[in-house]
């Protein structure tokens, strides 16, 4: 799957479940124009705040690396890594940034996303991290792709949600 198919699965994925769960809610892919960086991959529009998203998607074939590379995944534009764009962006919008990386299937193993708040990224990326590896990916709340798709459910939205310290309150 390239990451256009993942970007597109997210968008799905969101938009399928605020009709499943009666929340009013839209996903979309921010599409990038030539010669500009790219700012996130999908955004989500709610009036409701804790559905407010921007998502970088980066889909990862696990049989080559063993983490998601600060360096190799993201972009630098003249000489502006892009976390920190990204990061300058969150602050002007309000809005919850999340990073989805989909592990592609291997072996054994069903093709899977994490879903990492950005803060966290972000906190890594100034740390001076060289990336995230696999194992910090899998303490994030996950979903397993099944029957060709990603399903959003009460249960993985919660989760989210508690690891961005949004108000539970406002989830359904």
């Amino acid at each position: 799957m390239t990451g256009q198919d993942f970007e597109r699965s997210i968008v799905h994925a969101f938009n399928n479940y605020a009709s499943n769960y009666d929340t009013k809610l839209i996903a979309y892919r921010h599409l990038q124009t030539r010669y500009q960086p790219q700012l996130f991959d999908v955004l989500v529009d709610s009036e409701d705040r804790s559905f407010y998203f921007a998502i970088e998607c980066k889909s990862i074939d696990p049989k080559t690396v063993n983490s998601i590379y600060f360096k190799q995944h993201f972009s630098t534009v003249k000489g502006v890594h892009q976390l920190e764009r990204e990061n300058n962006w969150l602050s002007l919008s309000g809005r919850h940034g999340l990073l989805l990386v989909e592990l592609r299937a291997t072996e054994g193993k069903r093709t899977t996303c994490f879903c990492v708040p950005f803060g966290f990224c972000i906190a890594c990326f100034q740390g001076g991290d060289v990336g995230l590896t696999f194992n910090t990916l899998i303490k994030f709340p996950r979903c397993v792709k099944s029957a060709g798709k990603y399903n959003f459910d009460d249960v993985f939205m919660y989760e989210l949600h508690e690891y961005l310290g949004v108000c539970h309150e406002t989830i359904p």
